[in-house]
């Protein structure tokens, strides 16, 4: 055999496999560029989407949230303005006499439990505190329908 035909024959060969190769292998790259860049688009339309769906869940349950607080604040309001009245009824009741005493056996001015010869300072005690239990009854209703709310 001619050796310059092999001579040409290798180069051929030699030229045709690096040009398969660079040319294969750029084509690889761009192959998997592509579809490594359609499953990161398909991942950030997903990721857009769960986005949304969570932020029209968040205002959902906000808005959910501020009504339960405006039911509070109203029943808040209420309990005040009674609250108000009953101190402003009180005005007019006697304080606490020193011949009542301070034992609990001193029945002189006090002579059943329906609460009409309550002194003015006892009665405003226990309007103050049926106020206050009456608010933190209504903090607790509003925090457990807003739990409830959420667990649906």
């Amino acid at each position: 055999m001619n050796p310059y035909f092999l001579l040409g024959s290798l180069v051929a060969v030699i030229a045709a496999a690096g040009a398969g190769y660079f040319q294969g292998s750029e084509h690889g790259q761009a192959k998997v560029q592509n579809l490594w860049d359609k499953e990161k688009a398909a991942q950030y339309a997903e990721y857009a989407k769960a986005q949304e769906e969570a932020r029209k869940k968040e205002q959902e349950l906000q808005a959910n949230a501020d009504q339960l607080r405006r039911e509070k604040d109203v029943e808040i309001r209420n309990l005040n303005a009674r609250a108000t009245a009953l101190n402003n009824s009180l005005q007019h009741r006697p304080t606490r006499t020193s011949e009542a005493g301070s034992l609990p056996n001193s029945s002189k001015s006090c002579s059943g439990a329906s609460g009409k010869e309550l002194a003015r300072g006892d009665a405003e005690f226990l309007v103050w505190y049926a106020t206050e239990a009456a608010r933190i009854q209504a903090d607790l209703n509003q925090c457990i329908r807003q739990y409830e709310a959420l667990r649906k």
